[in-house]
């Protein structure tokens, strides 16, 4: 995967072309991560985005809203993704958490590793998280059994609803 050291637009633009090429990466740093706020809603403070962050570029292939968990479509191009429909999905099937909505056939950045606000079914803070997309909604994460589980791919930083309804801050890591 290509790495860029710097972009031309905010990290939130949605583009109908392939603005920068297909599964490029870019470290958005800490100061520039605490500075910002989520596009899940822009009202909101959320104090637990710290850190950096590596997003990536993608082509949804389906409608992605904020905060949902991306995965690759199968047999698509390996950097184009929707919303994950299905539960316990292993890291390398996914690419990411939306931080704003992407239009289906639109090009835009998901977080791949960091500090993020993602779409919860049931989540307690301080628990693991997996994909829970076809038990729950498309796109959703909710509580691990444990670390040991197979579809493990961050942890909540928070309870569910803590700042905003069907949200919890997270970390996750799908790279």
């Amino acid at each position: 995967m290509p790495s860029i050291q710097a972009i031309a637009d905010s990290l939130s633009t949605v583009f109908t072309d392939e603005r920068y090429p297909l599964g490029t990466t870019y470290v958005q740093t800490d100061d520039e991560v605490k500075r910002g706020t989520s596009g899940v809603d822009t009202d909101k403070e959320y104090p637990l985005l710290k850190g950096e962050r590596v997003w990536i570029f993608i082509k949804a292939t389906g409608a992605i809203a904020a905060g949902d968990l991306v995965a690759r479509t199968s047999g698509a191009e390996p950097f184009g993704g929707a919303p994950d429909a299905l539960d316990d999905t292993m890291p390398a099937a996914l690419l990411g958490v939306a931080d704003h909505a992407i239009a289906s056939a639109s090009f835009s950045w998901v977080i791949a590793r960091g500090c993020c606000v993602g779409a919860m079914n049931a989540v307690t803070a301080g628990q693991y998280l997996e994909s829970h997309g076809s038990t729950g909604t498309a796109g959703q994460l909710h509580n691990a059994a444990n670390a040991a589980a197979s579809g493990v791919i961050g942890m909540a930083l928070e309870a569910k609803d803590a700042v905003s309804t069907g949200f919890a801050q997270s970390y996750i890591d799908v790279l």
